[in-house]
């Protein structure tokens, strides 16, 4: 069995312009969708920012690490930074294991910097 499909010019136009239109959208959304970005300092993640910052160098041990975790986790939940939100998630994770609490806290900084926090 043979299939042709001819298509005239105003077809093959037209299809051209659909399929363009098609992958337009699907970047767009693929830059304007996850955590890939700073996002924008808002009220509550300077207020995350904040108290980690204020917070790190005096957590020193499991329980202190946890502590500060809670009371960040509880400011970030609140922000519409969804990378600050998630940054935030992974140190309350990561507050048993020195190693991983220590990179944690350093992606949550950057991300608090990158966000434009100053502390």
């Amino acid at each position: 069995m043979k299939f042709k499909l001819k298509l005239g010019r105003w077809q093959l136009i037209l299809l051209i312009a659909v399929v363009a239109v098609v992958a337009a959208l699907l970047v767009h959304r693929s830059k304007s969708s996850g955590t890939s970005g700073p996002g924008t300092m808002d009220s509550h993640a300077a207020q995350a920012c904040g108290d980690f910052s204020d917070g790190y160098p005096k957590a020193k041990t499991k329980s202190s690490r946890l502590s500060l975790a809670d009371k960040v986790t509880a400011s970030s939940a609140r922000s519409d930074n969804a990378t600050i939100r998630d940054k935030a998630m992974a140190i309350g994770r990561n507050a048993d294991d020195s190693t991983d609490w220590k990179a944690s806290a350093t992606a949550l900084l950057d991300a608090c910097h990158d966000a434009g926090f100053s502390g």
